[in-house]
């Protein structure tokens, strides 16, 4: 990693721990000054992340990132009801369709990251000029994404989405785009799709709980949101380690590992923390421990190891008496798992926890860590079928084919 690089990765890291500098954001004097100096308060650790990437990736992707966080203004900011129609006109903007930018919101910013995404909305022609210098290819990916997560986010303006088909339209369609960035188009829709809704779900789940919609969740206070936004993370969870796994010997660039590496070790220290459970690398060790990462498949699965270590950590101590959801008992890290489609990952957990059950007739009550087996076997059967559309006639012949067919095996002589 060249010196310039760690020079702008250590300049970021503290940032960090400041607030934004607003004053300096609007009196950035070019588009490029602007992105340098947003993108870590703008993004915070996904900023870092940007930042091990090599210069052509980091152009691109600071773009992509600086363009979606406009959206977020007019999504989150905007008078409603024509907030929708605000978010599609920065989108045509953005991707030079129209020349008229939107009025940017006139909302008062409660948070820091509201305050940063204001004056990018306010900037919105620079974010524009920032796209416009990439190279063709590049300006077609970013149009691609802001186009499709424009339009989720108008929908859900117009009628709420489900939690978990907002978190796939939006973040996971974010994270597809990364996934063909960083393998440099070696990673398709067909074979990552899926999986990368899973993280998209995951990081959708942790900026709820970062935020604290309580509305969103029913909650009536902070407890209730993060058990119920640690019990959604299971069947995602298990999606986002499997695309894990894959990734890492699929990203050529040294950088680019790093940087899915400090992600993934961030947003786990982040879900951790909010149930009290020791994070996968305490702060000081994040960023060396992604970069050691980065450094041979055998780190990266060192890594991968440790952090799902921590997860399990985490939901025991939510639940109190988890079985090893993600290093044992699901064998979601091991590179002959072959599956990328979510819903057979999710059957084939909930039967792997399900076949470590006494075999022997009960005598009586199962003991506590049985119970919690079955309970999160059932979580996790039913997070199958949550991943359906409802009129997806053909899904639900599908998962229920392999329900039976999970079910068949497991009365298969010798099987348990």
């Amino acid at each position: 990693m060249s010196g310039g690089r760690l020079g702008v990765l250590a300049h970021g890291l503290r940032q960090l721990r400041e607030a934004p500098d607003l004053v300096a954001l609007r009196g950035a004097r070019s588009p490029d000054d602007l992105a340098r100096l947003a993108l870590v308060p703008a993004a915070r650790n996904l900023g870092i992340a940007v930042g091990f990437l090599p210069a052509d990736l980091r152009a691109e992707a600071t773009a992509a990132l600086l363009a979606c966080r406009v959206l977020d203004a007019y999504e989150d900011l905007s008078d409603r009801p024509p907030a929708s129609g605000a978010v599609l006109a920065a989108v045509r903007y953005l991707n030079g369709v129209t020349d008229t930018p939107p009025p940017p919101p006139h909302a008062v910013a409660v948070r820091d990251s509201e305050a940063v995404d204001l004056v990018l909305a306010e900037r919105i022609h620079d974010v524009r000029a920032v796209i416009s210098a990439l190279p063709l290819d590049g300006r077609q990916r970013i149009g691609q994404v802001l186009d499709d997560i424009g339009d989720v986010m108008a929908r859900n303006l117009d009628s709420p989405l489900p939690r978990i088909t907002y978190g796939k339209g939006v973040l996971g369609r974010v994270v597809r785009y990364a996934c063909v960035l960083v393998t440099e188009e070696t990673c398709t829709e067909a074979d990552m799709g899926e999986l990368a809704g899973c993280i998209g779900v995951v990081a959708q789940l942790a900026n709820d709980l970062r935020d604290g919609e309580l509305a969103l969740y029913g909650a009536r206070d902070r407890e209730e949101l993060t058990r119920a936004v640690m019990l959604r993370l299971l069947g995602p969870a298990l999606g986002g380690f499997a695309l894990l796994t894959r990734l890492g010997p699929r990203t050529p660039s040294r950088g680019a590992r790093a940087a899915t590496a400090y992600m993934t070790i961030t947003t786990t220290a982040f879900l951790c923390g909010a149930v009290g459970a020791p994070a996968p690398y305490r702060r000081r060790l994040r960023f060396g421990a992604a970069v050691l990462a980065a450094q041979s498949p055998v780190r990266w699965a060192t890594m991968l190891k440790r952090v799902r270590r921590s997860a399990d950590g985490a939901i025991h101590r939510l639940l109190d008496a988890s079985p090893n959801l993600f290093v044992d008992g699901l064998g979601v890290g091991d590179h002959r798992a072959s599956s990328t489609a979510v819903g057979p990952l999710m059957i084939g957990s909930t039967f792997a926890l399900v076949r470590d059950l006494p075999d022997e007739p009960l005598t009586g009550e199962l003991p506590e860590p049985h119970v919690r087996r079955m309970m999160i076997a059932d979580h996790l059967a039913f997070g199958a079928l949550e991943q359906l559309g409802s009129h997806d006639a053909a899904a639900i012949a599908a998962v229920a084919t392999q329900f039976q067919l999970a079910a068949l095996d497991m009365a298969t002589p010798g099987a348990r």
